[in-house]
């Protein structure tokens, strides 16, 4: 199967009032700001196009999603964080545990991904594997243009992808799905 950068955005496997829901315990435990280069439109654009990888890949859509939202959810800063994503994979274990009761594995593979997602590896099962490409390919939005040696699976590196995706950092779009309440202050 290949990339169509002109398929519609695919469906988020998590009920939306879930994510709002999971975005309003993120959000009051939330250092940064909430629109920075680390923030919710980000975590949105990795939502996206993950979803949009496992779909050419056959990774776990539901994992996907939830690395998308706690990848970066419990950085100290914007720069220089190496504890990041095993702080963010914490906070997913308290919230997400009841979740996944029954699917230790997809845990397992949502803890990996957060926890190594800054490692620079490119070896790694195809649902995690997918989680690191869906951030590295945002990594224009800071000015590093993601380099397909870098990246995980050959859906990544494909060049129209690649273009799609960098198009979207460059520019900050955010994926219509957001309108639904991301961007608002969740209630405390």
């Amino acid at each position: 199967m290949l990339f169509d950068p002109k398929a519609p955005e695919p469906a988020i496997p998590i009920p939306e009032s879930r994510v709002l829901e999971l975005l309003g315990a993120i959000r009051r435990q939330y250092r940064l700001s909430w629109t920075g280069i680390h923030g919710v439109g980000h975590w949105a654009r990795v939502l996206d196009t993950g979803l949009h990888l496992a779909s050419l890949t056959g990774a776990d859509p539901e994992v996907v999603s939830c690395f998308a939202l706690f990848h970066d959810a419990c950085r100290a800063n914007d720069s220089y964080d190496p504890r990041h994503g095993a702080r963010g994979a914490e906070l997913a274990t308290s919230l997400l545990a009841p979740h996944f009761a029954g699917k230790p594995r997809q845990l397992e593979l949502l803890l990996e991904a957060c926890s190594l997602h800054t490692d620079g590896r490119t070896d790694a099962e195809v649902t995690v594997a997918t989680c690191w490409d869906a951030d590295r390919l945002d990594l224009l939005r800071v000015g590093i243009h993601p380099s397909p040696r870098k990246l995980c699976t050959d859906a990544a590196r494909d060049p129209e992808l690649l273009a799609w995706a960098n198009g979207r950092a460059r520019r900050n779009h955010v994926p219509s799905f957001t309108r639904g309440g991301w961007l608002q202050r969740p209630a405390q």
